[in-house]
């Protein structure tokens, strides 16, 4: 089943609701299961750093028991029927600077649907705006980033508030709100009006905003 991304969701799911206190790490230390991707302390990763440090990623991913949330746990649909996807040592030794690429939708029983799996957080101590979100990853616990001056203006989880480390409050570069369209609906940058997300050659990155399909999407 299949719904818009719209305010209304803020106004009927934007309940203040304590997050889960197990360690950001339940998910990639699994004990059971057929896992395709083991992302534990000292894996290789992709990015700075050559391999996972899980204490420094659980200091940069700290997780806020304080927050409200707009929906919980939900996929991320393109035009195309891809979802949006992270791979969890795909980014630097602290699981910054994470590429999010499409990748085909994953079914809720599959053991690595984390990593296609999101948290819209509307309250807490990263957003203080009103009619604006955070898009959380379920995996890494990491906020989707859109600062265009790094990487190109390739979207990325990072640090929830901007700061590597983890000591961050707030950016502007990780508080989106919503455009809404007929069936699907756009994100841009809350403070930037002409910034929206978009996807181009199975990358999540930046565009002015048009209302393409490049731009569509719904939660799942």
């Amino acid at each position: 089943m299949y719904f818009s991304i719209t305010l209304a969701i803020f106004s009927t799911l934007a309940i203040s609701s304590a997050i889960p206190t197990h360690s950001p790490y339940t998910r990639l230390f699994p004990r059971q299961g057929n896992y395709t991707e083991i992302c534990v302390d000292g894996s290789p990763v992709d990015g700075a750093g050559e391999r996972l440090n899980a204490e420094a990623a659980a200091e940069a991913h700290q997780i806020d028991a304080a927050a409200g949330f707009a929906a919980r746990s939900v996929s991320i649909r393109t035009s195309d029927d891809t979802c949006l996807t992270i791979k969890a040592c795909g980014g630097d030794f602290r699981q910054n600077l994470i590429p999010v690429q499409t990748k085909p939708c994953l079914g809720n029983e599959d053991p690595n649907i984390a990593s296609q799996q999101f948290e819209l957080i509307t309250k807490g101590k990263h957003i203080q705006q009103e009619g604006g979100m955070l898009v959380v990853s379920s995996l890494t616990h990491g906020c989707l980033n859109l600062d265009e001056r790094r990487n190109d203006g390739a979207a990325n989880i990072f640090s929830c508030g901007g700061r590597a480390g983890g000591e961050g409050d707030e950016t502007p570069a990780q508080i989106f709100s919503v455009i809404k369209g007929g069936t699907s609906s756009s994100l841009k940058l809350r403070n930037d009006n002409e910034t929206c997300l978009a996807v181009a050659n199975g990358k999540l990155g930046s565009a002015e905003c048009s209302g393409e399909a490049s731009q569509d999407f719904t939660l799942s």
